[in-house]
């Protein structure tokens, strides 16, 4: 018996450089970001974005967390450094390239490291009996 099956979602990971230090240590700046991008991209936000600060070190920064109902968005910032690391990982179909311009925009990165991946390549369509 064969299973019909399909790719389950979309993986984007985005890491950004050379960032504004003043946005990516910003709890407000981050936590607006993550209310606003499922919207943007046709997700559904479920309750209210996660922050967290880190103060010490070269780790000083944000990591950041909402869950959508397809999934889920997370960043984590390292201000120090002018860097970010974002991903977004949802069932549903989204346009990656509105991801790059709302961080290039929010965070002002300059360089964006962009990797796609399709996750679930064997999900099947109905349930197993």
């Amino acid at each position: 018996m064969s299973i019909e099956t399909k790719v389950y979602g979309l993986h984007a990971t985005i890491d950004g450089y050379k960032g504004d230090p003043i946005a990516l240590s910003d709890v407000t700046t981050v936590y607006e970001f993550l209310s606003r991008l499922p919207g943007l991209i046709g997700m559904q936000r479920v309750g209210f974005p996660h922050i967290i600060q880190f103060t010490e070190g070269d780790i000083a920064g944000l990591s950041g967390f909402v869950f959508i109902l397809e999934s889920h968005i997370s960043i984590h910032t390292y201000a120090k450094k002018g860097f970010l690391s974002f991903d977004a990982f949802s069932c549903k179909t989204f346009d990656h390239k509105i991801l790059e311009k709302e961080i290039k925009e929010t965070f002002r990165v300059t360089d964006l490291e962009i990797n796609l991946l399709e996750r679930g390549s064997h999900f099947p369509l109905t349930a197993l009996k």
